[in-house]
């Protein structure tokens, strides 16, 4: 007969014709709830109470005794399955096969029929396993762009008969290598390699196995009760419950264990089983397999009773009720007259699950395929919300076998047009982005600046082009090109940003403008920062992984678009593009602690363009950008209204110096434009300047009673202006700003 501890680990050392046997019988009078029938002298106890009736283990030598002993006796607990231990079930123990722990691949409900040939790995119906299925690696892909020779990592060739290198002077001609790489092709890998490490990591894993996870609580062949030492039980008393894990829908939990063995005067009379319930709903605790009467009680976490069953006879004890979440413990208590000869022992199966609450019964009811079934109900396990996290994995779940089939898109846009209105707002919008139409979806950039044909999701899509997509709109892969000098070699390249968000708020300061030609935006944002912070702060949403969601407003809709905080860099290590202000003009190291938000801004900015909703060229470059209407891009950046009108004196045909006035007093967004090649500097009078300033585009900020001049800041983050209302009108100015 075999014997395991509570690892499931078989017990060799001990005498099988001690071993435990189930005792049928039990006189059905020895039990119930009265304390006179517990059969325990000197422990008049209620036997529903959380505490232990042995007055034994009640002793505070006992517990301190059980407080010293549990550490130092890892084997006795098992939160593992049976697969992971011994395939056997102890004789006199029949367990469920249907409830084994069931393995992790697209049929994730347990449902699968297919069965995998084990010569051949691929299943019976001719489906081979894709490579998701196999073993990950443990080292990642690193591609480096810089050093396509990288790539070649043969081991030098030797000579089978010889011994000799291909140097060698005779004997040996060299299997071929690789010489040159094209270093395109090299960059086309290495930005799949970085969206499918990104996919891989474990935060996205939504296919985790579910079903039943088992436990062991036998007696040990010497006769002592489960897993008893020194009069001391793990399970024998409620503070010292075994802890089997948290229950969830799908995700129950089994004991198969003893109760009510004897060694001398001492009897195993209750076993004590805790577990966590993940989520509030209808929990269902059943007692089967009995071979003599004892009873099921369940308690809350500070000890008090909240239900039990307790059947005459072998009856199988069930208890169904509601629980909130939070930790509970389960009883099962046996009670008999003898102490000295096991009637009343039994053997049991303790099986504790939850039932599908309306939110999960609408997901089995939703989806067929099986993949995206288990990845969205894992992501309702233990709560009623879909995070960032969730969706991802959601997403890529419908790439496991190579590719989307058909039945996986369809269940994917019925999750999207179901739950979308619970997710968050930038989830919602960029999770449609991948799964139906976007303009932007036609091309796939990355980090090399080439721009490279991608598609829509389509029913046979590769789960390459799944991944691809879902770095676009959801990890901020996708970056802008780097401009390019004239014989079209990229300028730049992208590296790691080192800073955090924003310091000490949002400020029209913050803004230093780069090699585009994005000064309309700049100025609209600078004025939106003086002017209206919280809509910048609204702007930004920090997914905690060095990505952010920026939110903008096109064709009269909330829109979003994810950034990473990869940046555009010089060969000085240097922001290309916009960079933190408030020094000057001087483009920061990308590497040190910068304010960051103007630069994810303009990069956003740059990246949505390829929508073709923001009136630009329609590509994801910051040459996309260069040039534009600061009118527009007030309503891109605030989702407000605005206008443009030239200055005027009376205020017939323009904007007086009374409205202007209070315009910028009134926390409009106000920007200006023009000049016709002039500017001034804080002095009275105009004086000529490059042509280079010409139409170039300010923020206003400020007005000054006393000096009645506007506090004019230029994008460069120098050259800022000090202007009256007559030598704006005198300028040719345009003001462009917010309607409210």
């Amino acid at each position: 007969m075999l014997e395991f501890n509570l690892d499931g680990d078989l017990f060799t050392g001990f005498d099988a014709s001690n071993a435990y046997q189930r005792v049928a019988g039990g006189d059905p009078s020895a039990y119930g709830l009265s304390q006179q029938n517990n059969g325990q002298a000197g422990s008049a106890s209620d036997p529903l109470s959380a505490q232990d009736p042995i007055s034994a283990l009640a002793d505070d030598d006992q517990n301190q005794q059980a407080a010293t002993l549990k550490p130092h006796r890892p084997a006795l607990w098992n939160q593992g399955t049976p697969s992971q231990h011994h395939t056997s079930q102890p004789a006199g123990v029949a367990a469920d096969p249907s409830q084994a722990d069931q393995g992790s691949d697209r049929q994730q409900d347990n449902s699968d029929p297919a069965q995998i040939d084990q010569l051949t790995g691929g299943h019976q119906d001719g489906r081979a396993i894709a490579s998701a299925q196999q073993p990950a690696s443990a080292e990642r892909l690193e591609l480096d762009p810089a050093h396509p020779a990288d790539l070649n990592t043969a081991p030098p060739q030797l000579d089978p008969l010889t011994g000799d290198t291909e140097d060698a002077s005779f004997g040996f001609i060299p299997l071929p290598s690789v010489f040159e790489i094209d270093p395109d092709f090299l960059s086309y890998l290495g930005e799949r390699a970085e969206v499918n490490n990104l996919l891989a990591e474990d935060r996205f894993d939504r296919d985790q196995s579910t079903g039943t996870e088992t436990h062991y609580n036998f007696t040990w062949g010497s006769g002592f009760s489960a897993n008893e030492g020194s009069d001391y039980d793990v399970t024998d008393s409620f503070n010292n419950a075994a802890d089997i894990g948290t229950v969830a829908y799908r995700d129950d939990q089994q004991v198969i264990g003893t109760v009510g063995y004897s060694s001398g005067r001492t009897r195993d009379y209750n076993d004590f089983f805790s577990f966590h319930a993940g989520k509030a709903g209808n929990f269902d605790l059943s007692l089967t397999g009995l071979s003599a009467n004892v009873g099921l009680a369940l308690y809350d976490e500070a000890g008090s009773l909240v239900t039990w069953s307790n059947k005459s006879g072998t009856q199988n004890e069930n208890i169904s009720t509601f629980l909130n979440e939070g930790h509970y413990t389960s009883r099962i208590y046996s009670y008999n007259s003898s102490a000295w000869n096991n009637n009343g022992a039994t053997a049991f199966n303790l099986n504790i699950s939850r039932q599908a609450d309306c939110f999960e019964q609408l997901t089995n009811d939703l989806i067929d395929d099986n993949s995206v079934k288990n990845a969205t109900l894992n992501s309702i396990k233990f709560d009623n919300k879909f995070s960032r996290n969730d969706i991802i994995g959601i997403l890529k779940s419908a790439g496991d076998y190579g590719s989307v089939t058909g039945t996986e898109l369809t269940d994917l846009r019925e999750f999207w047009n179901t739950f979308n209105c619970t997710m968050r707002a930038d989830l919602s919008v960029l999770s449609e982005k991948v799964l139906f139409h976007d303009d932007s979806n036609a091309w796939y950039t990355g980090y090399d600046s080439i721009r490279d044909d991608l598609g829509d999701l389509e029913a046979g899509s590769s789960t390459q082009d799944l991944n691809l997509l879902i770095g676009k709109h959801m990890l901020g892969t996708d970056r802008p090109m780097i401009h390019s000098d004239v014989e079209g070699n990229v300028v730049g390249t992208y590296t790691q940003a080192a800073g955090s968000l924003e310091i000490d708020g949002f400020d029209a300061s913050d803004i230093d403008q780069g090699a585009t030609g994005s000064c309309y935006f700049l100025s609209a944002l600078a004025g939106t920062a003086n002017d209206k912070p919280e809509l910048i702060e609204d702007m930004f949403t920090d997914n905690g992984d060095g990505t952010y969601s920026v939110r903008v407003y096109t064709n009269g809709k909330v829109d979003y678009v994810t950034v990473d905080s990869m940046m555009a860099t010089s060969a000085t290590g240097r922001y290309i593009y916009a960079n933190s202000g408030s020094d000057g003009g001087n483009q920061n190291i990308v590497a040190d602690d910068n304010e960051l938000w103007v630069a994810l801004a303009e990069k956003a900015y740059a990246q949505v363009n390829e929508s073709g909703r923001i009136s630009q060229n329609g590509r994801n470059s910051y040459a996309g950008i260069n040039g534009g209407n600061s009118a527009t891009a007030i309503t891109h950046i605030t989702g407000l209204s605005a206008t443009s009108e030239a200055v005027n004196l009376s205020g017939f045909g323009g904007v007086s110096e009374a409205e202007l006035i209070s315009y910028v007093n009134g926390n409009r967004v106000v920007t200006v434009r023009g000049f016709n090649g002039l500017a001034t500097g804080s002095g009275s009078g105009p004086t000529n300047i490059s042509s280079g300033v010409q139409s170039h585009a300010y923020s206003i900020v400020g007005y000054d009673d006393t000096t009645q001049r506007f506090d004019i800041r230029n994008p460069w983050d120098n050259q800022h202006l000090s202007l009256t209302h007559a030598q704006l009108r005198q300028l040719g100015a345009d003001i462009r700003y917010s309607l409210s």
